[in-house]
């Protein structure tokens, strides 16, 4: 069997199954494409998305800082007797 590239394979089972008339067939292979799970990733809103990809990005620039050491930060900031 020779290796097909990804658009290959989604043309020979497009043409499947246009060509089938087993019911059992297409009642199967839509319950695969409903049991698939679902990337949260790709559910969440674009600038959710593009908000997380920056905080990555400074992160690995390192032009972030530690969770703690914002908090600290802060606390001193809202109530210096902290």
């Amino acid at each position: 069997m020779k290796k097909m590239d990804l658009a290959a394979i989604k043309l020979e089972l497009t043409k499947q199954l246009l060509n089938t008339k087993d019911k059992d067939i297409l009642n199967h292979i839509t319950a695969v494409f409903q049991t698939q799970p679902k990337d949260w990733w790709d559910e969440l809103p674009a600038e959710i998305r593009a908000s997380v990809e920056r905080g990555l990005k400074q992160r690995a620039n390192k032009e972030s800082s530690p969770h703690v050491e914002l908090i600290k930060k802060h606390k001193k900031v809202v109530s210096p007797t902290c």
